[in-house]
C-alpha cells in the first residue's frame, strides 16, 4: 500500500513494553504515513498509574520520530486516554477523537476493534492495516512500562516531585516550526494539568536575539498552529495562549499558577521567575525539567539538540513560498542589503548558467544624457550637479539627495522607471533570441522599487545586522557608527524576507552558502521541467 498523507496508529497498551520493541512498532507506522502522523495509545490500566510512566512512553514516541522521521513530519500522540488513567483511574471512557486533518488510514497492533468508530474526521473509504511487528525485547532491554531507576539527564533537577498533578499549569517559549522538543515541553505540562494550561509564545525583542529571527513564523501563526497542536491532543483543558515579550509573561502576575515546566536549558529562567513572584508577594511555582533530545540530522555549524535554529538553518536556500508563475524565460529577482552577500551569489548563479542583468549598472546608463532621466534630473536638480562632459556628477549630486528625504524621493521616481525601462528593454531583446533559460534581476532596491512585480520569484541575501556593519568597517575603512547608519538607512532584514521566496545567508563558510544558491538552482530547474 502506498504511503498517505495523514493516518492514525492505535497502539495496544502493553506493560511490558520496552524502548526496542515500542521502537520497531512506531517505525514501521513511520513508513506508511508522508506527513502526519496520530498516535493513540488503547487500552490503558484503570488502577491509578504515574505521571512520568506515560510520560516516558510519549517521549519515546517523540524521540523515535524525530531521529528516523524528516523535518517535516510531523507526529502528535493522543494524551486523552492517558489522562484518563491519571485523573480518572477508576473510570472507563471511551474517548472519541476530532482531528484538525482528515485521516486517511488507520494502522493498529491489535485487531480486536475496528477502531474507525472512535473517529470524526476520517475519509470515506478509509483504510485499516494490521501491523504485525516482533517485539522480542533484547537481554539489555528496560521496560518503559515497570518502574525502574532510569535518572534523566538534566544538568540541573527538577525542582518538584515529577509525580504531581497541578490545577493550573504554565510553560514558554517561541514554538517555531513546532518539533518534537517542544512536544515533550507541551505533552509534560498536559499530563500533569488538571484544569488550565497557560502557554507564553514569545514574541518582540525577545526574538531578536535567536539565530535568523527574521525567519521566525509571525506570532499569530505560532498560536494558531499550537492551538491546532493542543486540540488534537488534549482538547478538554482549559488553554491561555498568549504572546509575550520579555522572561516573565504571565507569570509575574498570575497567583493561580503552580507548576512551571522548562526545558534543562532554560530552568534558570525559571528560578528567575520564582525570584519576581516572591518579591512581589505571590507563591513560588513548582519546576519540573524536561531533557532536549539529540539531532541526528545535525549539519556543519548547527546545533546537536532539536531545535527550531536548526530547522530555521535548513531552510536556507529552500523555496520557502512557492514560485508565483511559470514562464520563459524564467526571471528571478535577487536582493539584499549593503554587504549581504548579494554580489558573490549573482556571481555563482551566473555560473550555473543564469543570465544577469545587473540593475546597478543601468542605474549608471539611466544617468547618461540623452535619456528622459537626464532631462529630469537637470530640471529638478539644475546644471550644478554637471561636470564639464555635461554628464551627471554623482559626487555633485550625492550631497543634495542623502541629506535631503525629499530630494532622494524624488530621484527614485526619476530613475527607477528609467531603469525598469532598460531591464525589460534587455529581457525582450532575449525573447527576441529565443533565450529561454533563466535571468536573475540583481537589484538592491528589487523590493523598495516595486520591480519584483516582473520576478516570478524572489531571492533575498542577507546577514546578520551585526556581520553587515562589520563587512563595510573592514571594506571601507569607516567607523562602525558610520557602518551602522548605512545599514539602517535601508530596508530591513525582516522586510525583504517577508518578500522572499528563498533566503540565502552567507554568514557562513563560502561553501556553505554555495549549497545553499545550488539548492534553490535546483529546484527551479525542476520546478520549470515539470
Amino acid at each position: 500500500m502506498a504511503p498517505v498523507n495523514t493516518g492514525i496508529l492505535f497502539l495496544q497498551f502493553n506493560p511490558l513494553w520496552t524502548p526496542h520493541g515500542l521502537s520497531k512498532i512506531v517505525l514501521s507506522a513511520l513508513q506508511k504515513v508522508d506527513k502526519l502522523l496520530y498516535i493513540k495509545v488503547k487500552g490503558l490500566p484503570l488502577s491509578e498509574t504515574k505521571v512520568s510512566t506515560y510520560n516516558r512512553i510519549v517521549n519515546q514516541i517523540y524521540n523515535i520520530s524525530s531521529r528516523n522521521a524528516v523535518d517535516r513530519f510531523d507526529t502528535r500522540v493522543v494524551l486523552t486516554d492517558f489522562r484518563d488513567s491519571l485523573i480518572r483511574p477508576s473510570v472507563c471512557v471511551i474517548n472519541k477523537l476530532h482531528t484538525s486533518h482528515t485521516i486517511e488510514t488507520i494502522l493498529m497492533t491489535s485487531q480486536e476493534h475496528s477502531y474507525a468508530e472512535f473517529l470524526e474526521n476520517k475519509r470515506d473509504g478509509i483504510t485499516s492495516e494490521a501491523l504485525h511487528i516482533d517485539t522480542t525485547f533484547k537481554d539489555n532491554d528496560q521496560h518503559l512500562v515497570i518502574e525502574h531507576q532510569e535518572k534523566t539527564q538534566n544538568h540541573l533537577p527538577s525542582l518538584t516531585d515529577e509525580d504531581n498533578i497541578y490545577d493550573h499549569v504554565v510553560i514558554g517559549g517561541t514554538f517555531d516550526n513546532l518539533h518534537s522538543g517542544h512536544k515533550m515541553l507541551i505533552s509534560a505540562a498536559i499530563l500533569r494539568c488538571k484544569k488550565s494550561l497557560t502557554i507564553g509564545v514569545t514574541d518582540g525583542i525577545m526574538i531578536k536575539t535567536k539565530k535568523l529571527w527574521e525567519l521566525i513564523e509571525p506570532c499569530q501563526t505560532r498560536i494558531k498552529k499550537l492551538h491546532e497542536f493542543l486540540m488534537d491532543v488534549e482538547p478538554r483543558l482549559q488553554y491561555k495562549v498568549v504572546p509575550i515579550t520579555d522572561l516573565y509573561g504571565p507569570t509575574a502576575d498570575d497567583p493561580a499558577l503552580q507548576l512551571l515546566v522548562v526545558s534543562e536549558e532554560t530552568q534558570k529562567g525559571g528560578m528567575k521567575i520564582n525570584q519576581l513572584r516572591q518579591e512581589k508577594g505571590l507563591s513560588k511555582l513548582d519546576i519540573y525539567s524536561i531533557s532536549v533530545i539529540d539531532d541526528n540530522h545535525a549539519g556543519a555549524g548547527e546545533e546537536n539538540k532539536i531545535s527550531s535554529s536548526s530547522f530555521r538553518k535548513r531552510l536556507l536556500g529552500s523555496h520557502i513560498k512557492p514560485p508565483k508563475f511559470k514562464s520563459k524565460p524564467y526571471v528571478i529577482g535577487l536582493t539584499g542589503g549593503i554587504a549581504s552577500g548579494k554580489t558573490t551569489i549573482s556571481k555563482r548563479l551566473k555560473d550555473l548558467g543564469a543570465h544577469i542583468i545587473s540593475c546597478d549598472h543601468l542605474g549608471h546608463l539611466a544617468y547618461k544624457s540623452g535619456t528622459e532621466c537626464y532631462r529630469q534630473m537637470i530640471e529638478y536638480f539644475g546644471a550644478g550637479i554637471l561636470n564639464e562632459e555635461n554628464e551627471i556628477d554623482r559626487k555633485k549630486l550625492g550631497p543634495l539627495v542623502f541629506s535631503n528625504k525629499d530630494h532622494l524621493e524624488s530621484l527614485n521616481k526619476m530613475v527607477w522607471p528609467e531603469i525598469r525601462r532598460l531591464y525589460n528593454k534587455e529581457i525582450n531583446e532575449l525573447k527576441k533570441q529565443s533565450f529561454q533559460g533563466i535571468i536573475v534581476l540583481d537589484a538592491a532596491v528589487l523590493l523598495e522599487a516595486g520591480w519584483q512585480e516582473d520576478c516570478a520569484e524572489v531571492w533575498v541575501a542577507t546577514v546578520p545586522k551585526e556581520e553587515a556593519v562589520k563587512r563595510i568597517v573592514e571594506r571601507d575603512h569607516i567607523t562602525v557608527e558610520q557602518a551602522t547608519r548605512r545599514v539602517e538607512s535601508q530596508l530591513s532584514n525582516s522586510d525583504r524576507v517577508a518578500s522572499a521566496n528563498v533566503v540565502i545567508c552567507s554568514i557562513w563558510e563560502p561553501e556553505v552558502t554555495a549549497a545553499q544558491v545550488l539548492k534553490a538552482w535546483q529546484y527551479v530547474q525542476e520546478f520549470l521541467a515539470k
